[in-house]
């Protein structure tokens, strides 16, 4: 009898976005489709390769040399070694490295490539070594095309692109999945703990339904799901991998659904979360995507998560209010448009609500943006600001040429890591990146909570804008720490926005020195403004302000508890601040007034980038209540007080 062969080694690569370690769902999922469904799983040994980040995919390329040899063998056996990947916008440039060197050293190597960054498949199908693309949904395509013994017979897989003949093929597409529950859960093939129980990952990145209504056209969520209805698993299957989630003691639940809120069953789905929390203790958070509709019950499920603590943010997705973007982008009729009594009703309830802009769209341009941010810095608080990417698969992408979109590779990689816009149609380059210094200085200095408090108040002033002060306030701290910043160049926006976190932690070194600098160039910018009625000055009022920042802003060190002296009624300032509302000239007028502070640290050691500034913010102690500084970044604990 003929000894029966070795498996084919089988390959399946994923990596995380940086900060994120996470499950790896989606070749997770691959694999546990195919030993359900596959013609031949004890024919093929898949394998999965997560790395946590870039600097991991780096590493593996010393265990490349023993795999190689591996995959020798097996050629020498008869058989074709396969590798595949999952392909991000994060991980794109670092996949096609690893793809490159393992094509150049094994040739005979099959390579497959899916996911979203990959779905405009001509972009590599000639450029790189891939051998095919999954187009969509890839389970069932990943499966059959295994089991396909010859590359004549691939043209019978729905949901490829490969070349043939020099000249791109694409297969019939494949039609999307209606009945999710028949997809086995990569829960069932990753293993959650190590051998002494302890969880292997942060997080989770879980689906509870698939596509999305809306044809954003700076979106391609998912593969192909964009402008289509949503399907979702059911209850049982959900609540039975989430009750394994939380058995393995797997943080925080991150759910990768486009319009949480929208469906009947995200209540339901809301209740476990929260029940789970209450009898586990886990998650620790839950985030998500929220519809666009921001109905009665979207903002029950907010106050829900709320009240038990798993609520990071409750974003609303606006991207822009400029209203020929909003046409461009299919967004012109959006619920989300009217947000601001969704945003004040939040505010005023304790909810950590956030709105979510895109600098650079086509149809914006610079002065209706820098309008739009004022009035935002009024009503929300919290933004997030983003530049605008082109990413591959999108319609924007497909119309750059109509709109004349220009653009330059993200840290010099092109396609791989997508394309900053600097300039279409609707505004020229030096617009383009004066937008870019302005999100820069946002992200730091209100987002990354060096001074949210005197941003948000200079926004109430009339006359006065946010946008000019705060691209004048990254200059100065850039001018002021060239010497610890020597490859930032300060003529060039793109380089600063790259910068950004370097600069961020470098600033708060020495707190002295950053305030100091800050309230000189704010000083020097508000001149004689008066802003609002008032016996106080407006640069006086803002000087007071800047006290309030420096004491709640992220510190480098240990965690640490201190008396602050404030020269005004500091309290009463950021109570109306906090509610959206205007200080009084009270606030301002009061005499000096003492309050504890706690500090939780961390600068430098657990965070390096603003991103996370407003979860390390300090916290005013009152009433020797202790208070909770809730770290929302995977792999941190929670630093209670």
């Amino acid at each position: 009898m003929t000894p029966a062969l070795p498996p084919r080694p089988v390959c399946l690569f994923s990596m995380d976005s940086d900060g994120f370690w996470a499950v790896p769902t989606t070749t997770g999922g691959l694999k546990a489709y195919y030993q359900h469904y596959g013609e031949h799983p004890e024919g093929n040994d898949i394998r999965l390769l997560h790395f946590r980040d870039s600097d991991a995919a780096d590493q593996w390329k010393q265990q490349w040399p023993a795999l190689r040899d591996e995959f020798e063998g097996a050629i020498a056996r008869g058989q074709q070694p396969v590798v595949g990947f999952s392909m991000y916008t994060w991980n794109a440039a670092e996949f096609l490295e690893l793809i490159a060197m393992i094509k150049a050293d094994c040739p005979q190597t099959l390579c497959i490539a899916g996911g979203p960054h990959v779905q405009q498949a001509e972009d590599y199908l000639f450029d790189d070594p891939i051998d095919v693309i999954a187009l969509g949904e890839a389970e069932t395509t990943f499966q059959q095309w295994l089991d396909c013994e010859r590359r004549e017979d691939w043209s019978a897989i729905d949901g490829l692109a490969y070349l043939h003949h020099g000249e791109i093929h694409k297969t019939a597409e494949r039609k999307r999945r209606t009945d999710l529950d028949a997809l086995p859960s990569a829960l069932d093939v990753v293993p959650l703990c190590d051998d002494n129980g302890k969880p292997l990952y942060d997080s989770v990145s879980y689906e509870s339904s698939r596509g999305c209504p809306f044809k954003c056209a700076f979106c391609e969520w998912g593969t192909g799901a964009i402008g289509s209805k949503m399907y979702q698993f059911s209850m049982p299957r959900i609540e039975r991998d989430w009750r394994k989630i939380v058995a393995a003691g797997i943080k925080d639940i991150w759910l990768a659904d486009s319009n949480f809120g929208a469906l009947r069953e995200d209540l339901d789905k809301a209740k476990l979360i929260c029940e789970l929390k209450s009898t586990t203790g886990l998650p620790s958070s839950f985030a998500t995507s929220w519809s666009k509709k921001h109905s009665p019950r979207v903002q029950e499920i907010v106050l829900l998560l709320h009240q038990h603590g798993l609520l990071p943010h409750y974003q609303l997705a606006l991207q822009t209010l400029t209203p020929k973007a909003l046409e461009l982008s299919n967004r012109k009729n959006m619920a989300a448009n009217k947000y601001e009594p969704i945003a004040k009703d939040m505010a005023s309830k304790g909810v950590p609500i956030a709105a979510e802009l895109i600098w650079g769209l086509p149809g914006d341009n610079l002065p209706d943006f820098e309008k739009n941010l004022d009035e935002l810095l009024q009503v929300f608080p919290n933004l997030n600001i983003f530049a605008y990417t082109l990413l591959p698969g999108t319609e924007f992408y497909e119309k750059r040429e109509e709109y004349r979109i220009e653009t330059i590779p993200v840290a010099g990689y092109g396609k791989a890591k997508g394309e900053y816009v600097v300039a279409c149609h609707s505004f020229d380059r030096e617009q383009g990146l004066q937008g870019y210094l302005l999100i820069t200085a946002h992200i730091l200095f209100a987002h990354g909570h060096i001074m949210p408090y005197s941003i948000r108040y200079i926004a109430q002033q009339s006359g006065v804008t946010t946008a000019t002060l705060m691209r004048e306030l990254l200059l100065a701290v850039c001018r002021e720490y060239a010497d610890e910043l020597p490859s930032v160049n300060i003529d060039d926006p793109l380089s600063i926005y790259e910068s950004r976190n370097r600069i961020f932690t470098e600033s708060l070194r020495d707190p002295e020195r950053l305030y100091r600098c800050l309230n000189q160039v704010v000083g020097d910018y508000i001149g004689s403004h008066s802003g609002a009625s008032s016996s106080l000055p407006l640069k006086t009022r803002l000087s007071l302000l800047l006290e309030l920042d420096k004491a709640l802003s992220p510190r480098w060190g240990e965690a640490s508890e201190q008396e602050v002296s404030f020269s005004f009624d500091a309290l009463a300032c950021k109570r109306a601040l906090d509610e959206m509302s205007a200080p009084d000239e009270q606030c301002f007028s009061a005499g000096p007034q003492g309050a504890q502070v706690r500090t939780p640290g961390g600068v430098g050691s657990i965070l390096h980038e603003p991103d996370g500034g407003a979860w390390l913010r300090g916290e005013i102690q009152q009433h020797s209540e202790r208070q909770v500084v809730r770290i929302i970044q995977p792999g941190l604990e929670s630093l209670a007080h």
